[in-house]
């Protein structure tokens, strides 16, 4: 029996003398060189569609037809404005990346993955040198229609 009350004794002293350890290194540490943590964005995000894009292809001889809609994520109204007020000329840019592409790359998930990457590339693009700061967090195909 006074084996275990030894033990006991034992393990309170040990586990009394670690939160105390933790407490005195961790928690009291100084930060003085340490980086501020990065300031996270809580604004909401704002979704923009673009209304679908029709594009033909030749494939071995036979007519195909893809169809895409794309929505524009960001977080400020001011570039929720513009991409309202040029949807015409990303349209316009949507079609020329799409008729630029391969058939069987939009068709596969890879493919779309990197058209993806070129939307979001050429809008930032469109409106990198305008009055004010342009921000486009992504693109995302909402819409994808083959016949």
């Amino acid at each position: 029996m006074n084996k275990f009350i030894v033990i006991g004794i034992v393990a309170a002293v040990l586990l009394v003398g670690g939160g105390a350890a933790y407490y005195f290194l961790v928690m009291t540490a100084e930060t003085d060189g340490a980086e501020p943590a990065p300031k996270v964005d809580d604004r909401a995000f704002i979704y923009v569609e673009i209304p679908p894009v029709v594009a033909n292809f030749d494939v071995k001889g036979k007519m195909r037809y893809v169809q895409i809609t794309t929505s524009l994520q960001t977080r400020d109204t001011v570039s929720s404005q513009t991409i309202k007020d040029n949807i015409p000329l990303i349209q316009s840019d949507l079609l020329t990346l799409m008729q630029g592409a391969e058939f069987d790359e939009l068709n596969a998930p890879d493919g779309k993955k990197q058209f993806i990457k070129q939307i979001e590339k050429s809008v930032n693009n469109m409106f990198k040198d305008g009055p004010k700061p342009f921000e486009m967090e992504r693109a995302m195909i909402t819409g994808f229609v083959i016949q």
